[in-house]
């Protein structure tokens, strides 16, 4: 075989390699393995990969072999007037110099490969379409191999081969990186349908904020106006823990600056910035090297009907920081960064409103119940007690939140019904007669009916508890009131409230009885569960007793 046909073979094994190494999708790997390839057909001894930055006009660091010392110049950004790398960029061609040392655009400051001594260099340009896309430098090689024309059209062609790879596979990682973004602002905007938790969706909001953006920390500031501060709500990525409870007056700092204007203000270095704020990084141990503020701008709602509408308004800030691998914030980041900022101020907004709406329904609750004391001062905080018993007797059967939600409002409610009862026969004094206590009897039904006529029997915030106002009163052996239910008839609901009521009648001061020691009244509660109480709920009782959760109405401050 003829040298020229050996080379030829070796030719054809190098591009077969290149095939190969062209397969990979991974931009990193692809130019790891691309390096390797060129050094090893050079005969070189080290070399560096630079990929362009457009957005900010820069040379990147993405892979540097030959110098273990050499790999923290990894991900660093150079300017794209600096070095021999700079002076190839622009020119668009490649330059091969005989003593590196002594080369005019030779940048030591940047301190590629320290810890080897440079000699000889080829540096070429990665084009693509007509223009450089990043840089190849090979350090050391023997100066014959850039004597040889066919050696020179290989390492082009080389070059030439896996440049449209790597511009295919940045294009990849970038859309699969648009891709995930995407996905996780249709997640957090199904979560918005699916949960009221706002902690948990900020928490999930901003914990995207760090993985897409790829920073070492993201946080929800939000007004405190009474105050004239900001007030650190959610701290997400490194060291949360420390963040908790911070404050900072209002107008201070970057993120006062964009909550009172309204701006969107990235710092790449915010020693830099007269804004900065420093007590925050000084109390919680962060150390702050760059930051994405964007306001949080919770929008317009519309009520419907004839309740109008919320008005948009600034109720705080979003802060990404310090992104990895020393890179800037670019236009893409800022604009997912607002994307998710108006997520969550929407969660809070939506929290607040439910909130306000909770805060409404539990007093309208509590004016109902008060109603009812007035009617009835004899009793008066029994509805508030009751609730409190029954949800205790609850969380020891281990029933879930929501039922134990369901519990609060309608034991709450479970004498509503003495509304319709006459005062006469409410505030007697004296054993009321056969007529007047069949009258209250009926007080479980005309409690339901009142659900029903005010348009409540059917919400699915109370699903049947509305049962706990029907049947507080029925006992298992069936010789309650007002249906005479018997055994499994009675709801679990409405067994509860029935111990929880009966449990507070006892300890209570009445016209017809002073109140009983907590001790006599679980006495009475044990002969009850024999035949007419479950036992079940009996036990509860005890135990949440013993838990400190049952105060008797002596009991109570």
């Amino acid at each position: 075989m003829t040298v020229r046909e050996t080379r030829f073979h070796m030719y054809v094994e190098i591009i077969s390699r290149a095939n190969q190494i062209a397969a990979s999708t991974e931009l990193d790997d692809l130019l790891d393995k691309m390096l390797d390839l060129l050094i090893e057909v050079t005969s070189a001894e080290a070399g560096t990969l630079y990929l362009y930055d457009e957005a900010h006009h820069e040379l990147v660091f993405k892979v540097v072999k030959g110098s273990e010392d050499s790999q923290r110049l990894v991900g660093q950004h150079i300017g794209i007037e600096r070095g021999v790398a700079g002076h190839v960029f622009t020119l668009g061609k490649p330059l091969f110099i005989n003593d590196v040392a002594t080369n005019p655009h030779w940048d030591r400051s940047i301190g590629e490969l320290a810890g080897l001594s440079l000699h000889t260099m080829y540096c070429m340009p990665l084009m693509l379409r007509g223009h450089a896309v990043g840089i190849v430098q090979l350090f050391n090689l023997p100066t014959e191999t850039c004597d040889d024309s066919d050696e020179i059209a290989l390492i082009e062609l080389l070059c030439s081969r896996l440049v449209t790879e790597v511009e295919k596979a940045r294009l990849l990682s970038e859309a699969q990186r648009r891709e995930r973004r995407q996905q996780a602002l249709v997640e957090i905007i199904s979560r918005l349908t699916t949960t009221l938790d706002r902690d948990e969706l900020l928490d999930r909001i901003m914990n995207f904020a760090c993985e897409l953006l790829g920073v070492e920390a993201s946080s929800i500031w939000l007004r405190d106006d009474k105050a004239g501060e900001l007030v650190l709500h959610r701290a997400t990525g490194y060291r949360p823990e420390q963040m908790i409870a911070q404050r900072m007056p209002q107008g201070h700092g970057i993120i006062g600056h964009v909550v009172a204007t309204g701006e969107t203000v990235t710092v790449n270095d915010v020693l830099q910035d007269t804004r900065f704020y420093r007590n925050i990084d000084e109390k919680s141990g962060f150390v702050t090297r760059s930051i994405l503020c964007v306001p949080l701008r919770a929008p317009r709602i519309e009520l419907g009907g004839l309740r109008g509408a919320v008005e948009s308004r600034i109720i705080g800030g979003a802060q990404a920081l310090n992104p990895h691998d020393g890179r800037e914030f670019d236009a893409e980041d800022i604009d997912l960064f607002q994307s998710l900022a108006g997520q969550a101020a929407t969660v809070i907004r939506l929290a607040q409103l439910y909130g306000d709406v909770e805060t409404l329904s539990t007093r309208i609750i509590d004016a109902i119940t008060g109603a009812i004391d007035l009617k009835d001062p004899y009793t008066r905080g029994h509805s508030q007690r009751v609730s409190e018993f029954s949800v205790a007797i609850a969380q020891e059967l281990g029933l879930d939140n929501a039922t134990l939600y369901r519990i609060r409002l309608a034991s709450k409610l479970h004498d509503v019904g003495k509304i319709r009862v006459p005062d006469r026969i409410l505030k007697k004094r004296k054993s009321l007669s056969e007529a007047e206590f069949n009258e209250m009897r009926r007080h479980p039904t005309y409690g339901v009916e009142f659900l029903q006529e005010n348009g409540l029997l059917d919400l699915d915030l109370l699903g049947d508890s509305w049962r706990a106002l029907a049947e507080h009163h029925e006992r298992i052996d069936g010789r309650g009131y007002p249906k005479g239910l018997r055994g499994d008839e009675i709801s679990l609901i409405g067994r509860i409230v029935a111990v929880a009521d009966i449990f507070d009648a006892i300890t209570s001061h009445r016209p017809y009885h002073p109140a009983r020691p907590v001790k006599e009244a679980m006495g009475i509660l044990h002969r009850l569960a024999e035949n007419e109480i479950d036992p079940r709920c009996v036990e509860a009782i005890e135990r949440a007793r013993e838990k400190g959760l049952i105060l008797a109405q002596d009991e109570r401050v």
